[in-house]
């Protein structure tokens, strides 16, 4: 287990808690999350939040003794420490916060993971798959490094392949050239 990384985490979350800022852990953590153990070594800790908030969050990275270091299309890079965070706003819509494109349900209220004992929020099984589905079209899967195979093969285990299947089929339809 990468006591650093769940250590980051457990602060973070705790620091959000005091803020009632809610936080959604996403990419290879949230998969590790959902089932309950630590399944890799992480080159990062993806993070969903509320995008109206991000002055928040970030003032907790600064808390924590980092800094944001890139801005990216889809939200912000920040390092703490040896750490890096990938950041990503989710936006209101209508019931709860969603990423935007990603299928609906992508942050759920609810804690639906675990992380060292502590109950965490977590993106959806459909929002890891869907992020997936981003990767496979900027790399094809045969060049993907062994872990980015195995934590796709948990998540697609865990979802169901006709679920997958479904969500591949909705994903093709909305990127079709």
């Amino acid at each position: 287990m990468d006591t650093t990384q769940v250590a980051l985490i457990l602060q973070f979350l705790a620091a959000a808690d005091e803020r009632n800022l809610p936080l959604w852990i996403g990419g290879g953590w949230a998969i590790d999350a959902r089932l309950g153990r630590v399944t890799r070594k992480h080159d990062d800790i993806d993070l969903t939040f509320p995008g109206e908030r991000r002055g928040e969050l970030e003032a907790i990275v600064e808390m924590l003794g980092g800094r944001v270091t890139e801005e990216l299309d889809y939200g912000f890079l920040a390092e703490i420490g040896d750490e890096l965070l990938d950041c990503e706003p989710a936006w209101w819509a209508d019931e709860a916060y969603e990423i935007a494109e990603a299928p609906q349900g992508s942050c759920p209220e609810a804690a639906e993971g675990v992380i060292a004992g502590r109950p965490v929020r977590c993106n959806s099984w459909e929002a890891i798959i869907w992020d997936y589905f981003y990767y496979a079209d900027e790399v094809p899967p045969v060049d993907w490094p062994t872990k980015h195979i195995e934590s796709y093969r948990l998540a697609c285990t865990s979802l169901g392949a006709e679920k997958v299947e479904v969500l591949r089929a909705a994903f093709r339809s909305r990127y079709a050239a």
